[in-house]
């Protein structure tokens, strides 16, 4: 009898507890609390500012991932997300980022937005951030802290920025992808068909405050409509639950694209609508499943469907 009641305390705590994640993007709910309020760590809330303002870790920073690109930027510093000059100053002076500051970002739950701060600081060299595997669903489940309202001051940083440029695709890569289909795969992160097929037409920010809708719908020619929710493990945001699929699941789920021409040795270009989400979230399902050539076109369909030289793909 003891042996059984100790068999089912057991099977009861590995039931509760947290989702597990070996690899280095993401950190565990206990780590993550052991964590909390350590010099040298910032704790980064990658939702909108109303959803940070409902409820967040206490002393968190908020940098709401869709509006960390600007088109204008965009254009004007060869596909980065934003010019060097302004993502310092918003790494370092706003969000209180240094080089060796420990980052731990998350969102509600789904992981998306938190996987578009976690490119976007990698993408400029910071060294130590991690997702919250699970996000504030999962801390909040475990008892951690939330308080609301608007962020704290910070403590200003100097942050330089050494670029990641491996991780991106530039609009000419994509362009030379689109005719190259035994080197290339590109692949559409978006969930929603209507933006695929041009229905739905969103926006994003060309430059700080200001917002347009992009000007075309549609898809880049020869890309694989592959929806980030494919690769997610916790897309409705349910406490205890990971982000990623587990890596088997994962190798299934790419396995699947070789009917779309998906081969380990192609360099694998996702987008989205502003490559920070979506996209970001298709490039670290693809770096957990072992393909390592893997880049986001950080431009995607703002940049792709706002210029009227580039083509569109034929819709059925």
């Amino acid at each position: 009898m003891k042996k059984l009641v100790s068999l089912a305390v057991s099977l009861a705590a590995a039931l509760a507890a947290p989702p597990a994640r070996a690899t280095g993007d993401f950190v565990g709910v206990d780590e993550a609390k052991a964590l909390a309020g350590k010099p040298g760590v910032r704790f980064l809330f990658a939702d909108s500012e109303q959803d940070f303002a409902k409820g967040h870790i206490p002393g968190s920073g908020v940098a709401f991932a869709h509006d960390l690109h600007l088109l204008d930027d965009v254009k004007a510093c060869k596909g980065l997300p934003m010019c060097e000059p302004r993502a310092a100053k918003l790494i370092g002076e706003t969000l209180g980022i240094g080089p060796d500051t420990e980052v731990v970002v998350y969102d509600g739950g789904p992981g998306a937005n938190a996987s578009g701060d976690w490119f976007f600081l990698t993408l400029y060299g910071a060294r130590k951030v991690r997702i919250l595997d699970g996000g504030l669903a999962t801390w909040k489940a475990h008892g951690g802290a939330v308080e609301t309202g608007t962020p704290a001051r910070v403590t200003a940083k100097s942050f330089t920025p050494t670029v990641q440029w491996g991780m991106i695709a530039t609009v000419d890569e994509v362009k030379r992808a689109t005719g190259d289909a035994s080197r290339y795969l590109i692949l559409d992160a978006r969930h929603n068909l209507d933006e695929y097929t041009g229905k739905s037409l969103l926006g994003a920010l060309s430059a700080p405050g200001r917002e347009e809708n992009v000007k075309r719908g549609g898809a880049i020619p020869g890309a694989v409509f592959s929806p980030w929710t494919k690769y997610a493990g916790n897309k409705d945001g349910q406490p205890d639950r990971p982000t990623l699929k587990d890596k088997a699941e994962l190798e299934k789920q790419i396995a699947k694209l070789a009917k779309n021409g998906y081969a380990p040795g192609k360099t694998v270009i996702s987008y989205c609508h502003v490559g920070l989400g979506r996209g970001s979230f298709q490039y670290l399902a693809f770096r957990e499943a072992g393909h390592e050539n893997v880049k986001v076109y950080i431009g995607s369909w703002d940049e792709w469907g706002n210029d009227p030289s580039l083509p569109l793909a034929a819709q059925p």
